[in-house]
């Protein structure tokens, strides 16, 4: 697939590296000299330096071959008009990044169906919803839904003493025989993530991805000893975008809310947009402030202004609170390793929301994409489809790379299942994997149409 992106940004960046490690012909839009030398030097991809708004550099990026263009600058224009360009050169799909709250809503349709854009995503309400997700598993570090919400892919830390901890995945599976309802798709140990099998053996410590359904959430979290109080008294820190989302959504829910924000004269909007929302004007790296207004004695805090360094410093001294939950919006990978070395529960960043809902339309019959900050092993949604290799196979003859394991199926009209090896694939079946990107071919070739290949 040939694929065009605009924007070398966070979002732009990891969708670049993410496809181009996959096989694919990507080519990248980048204005800034610097910023694409540096893209180009680190990634197998090509790169254009140039206006995507003019013809001759959408033509230098062989538009007029590309499969799907994905305008992810922070330009909402730019966007637009990239997407306006690349359908006049007959391209299929574009995906377009708009932050401007008008553009995205219906005084903004007239103008997104002129341009042709067919898919509209925002890394600020992208971020938003990760967070809301986290608040809703308490004790998760990370929560993607799969199946439209029925399955959850859950990340966490496996606690000192907890249940499951010095067990073997075989021991595990035995114990729940014959109602499995939750499956360990990824382990990360001392910065090396893995595809577990059944001899590997959980350790406290030990960070893991689980696939389980709704009902199973809490159960799990409980087993691996990562679960934690529901947040009834949150901070949020920022009042940008993201945190204005977040408080308000939380103060819905019931939760009371104090938004801290540094500018006066938006603290002042803040204040009157959210009137049950406790709004206080001041600098979240002024330690007196935070502890006068009792951060440590929070169920949760969530920094989300757009100081990386900010965001890190205020949880890691919230996280000297017995109890409290912290969550850091950060943009600098750089800066993760601080994250786990500060205390600090969880880290979202924009790149993956926003490139997980762009990936989805890149992968076509992909139902759900999940991708991590610190891994490249992803978790895909994907259609069987007749007379394919997996069509009526059963899955443990079923022969996969060793990255590869099937989490779920999905059937119509039935809640999703995790797979078993005796379980039977049939056409029209969503199947939820576990699978590093380089080995996705191998299941595309397996869940594809025999006469596709030919």
């Amino acid at each position: 697939m040939h694929v065009v992106i605009v924007g070398a940004g966070e979002v732009g960046w990891y969708l670049a590296q993410r496809l181009g490690a996959e096989g694919h012909d990507v080519v990248v839009i980048e204005q800034n000299e610097a910023i694409a030398s540096a893209i180009g030097a680190q990634l197998d991809v090509q790169v254009v330096v140039g206006n995507a708004t003019l013809p001759s550099t959408m033509k230098a990026a062989r538009i007029d071959r590309a499969d799907l263009l994905a305008g992810v600058t922070q330009n909402d224009e730019v966007n637009l008009i990239a997407s306006l360009l690349a359908k006049e050169a007959g391209v299929a799909q574009t995906v377009v990044r708009i932050q401007t709250e008008e553009l995205r809503g219906e005084g903004g349709a007239r103008l997104r169906e002129i341009m042709r854009a067919d898919v509209v995503i925002d890394p600020d309400a992208d971020t938003a919803d990760e967070i809301m997700a986290l608040t809703q598993a308490s004790g998760a570090d990370e929560v993607y839904q799969m199946s439209g919400g029925d399955l959850l892919v859950l990340g966490c830390t496996i606690g000192e003493g907890a249940t499951l901890a010095g067990s073997t995945l075989a021991e595990i599976g035995a114990s729940f025989e014959p109602d499995w309802r939750f499956l360990f798709g990824a382990l990360t140990r001392d910065g090396e993530t893995v595809i577990p099998r059944g001899d590997q053996r959980l350790e406290a410590g030990d960070h893991v991805r689980v696939l389980t359904n709704r009902q199973s959430r809490n159960e799990i979290l409980e087993l691996l000893g990562a679960s934690h109080q529901r947040a009834k008294r949150v901070m949020v820190l920022g009042g940008g975008a993201v945190g204005t989302r977040v408080a308000e959504r939380l103060e819905a829910d019931g939760a009371d809310v104090v938004l801290v924000e540094h500018d006066i004269e938006r603290a002042r909007v803040l204040s009157e947009k959210l009137p049950r929302v406790t709004v206080v004007q001041g600098d979240i790296e002024d330690t007196d402030m935070l502890s006068e207004e009792s951060i440590t004695d929070k169920d949760l805090v969530i920094a989300a202004t757009g100081d990386d360094a900010a965001n890190v410093l205020a949880c890691a001294f919230a996280a000297t609170g017995r109890n409290t939950f912290t969550v850091a919006v950060i943009h600098r990978l750089s800066l993760l390793p601080l994250v786990r070395q500060f205390g600090i529960d969880a880290a979202l960043s924009p790149r993956t929301a926003s490139a997980n809902a762009v990936l989805r339309h890149v992968r076509g019959g992909t139902a759900s994409v999940a991708t991590f900050l610190e891994s490249d092993i992803e978790v895909d949604e994907i259609e069987i489809e007749a007379n394919s290799e997996a069509d009526g196979a059963v899955v443990a003859e079923l022969h996969l790379p060793h990255s590869i394991v099937l989490g779920a199926v999905i059937r119509p009209g039935q809640a999703g299942r995790i797979v078993r090896g005796n379980t039977i694939l049939h056409a029209g079946d969503n199947v939820v994997v576990f699978a590093r990107p380089d080995s996705l071919p191998a299941l595309r070739k397996a869940f594809t149409c025999v006469a596709d290949h030919r």
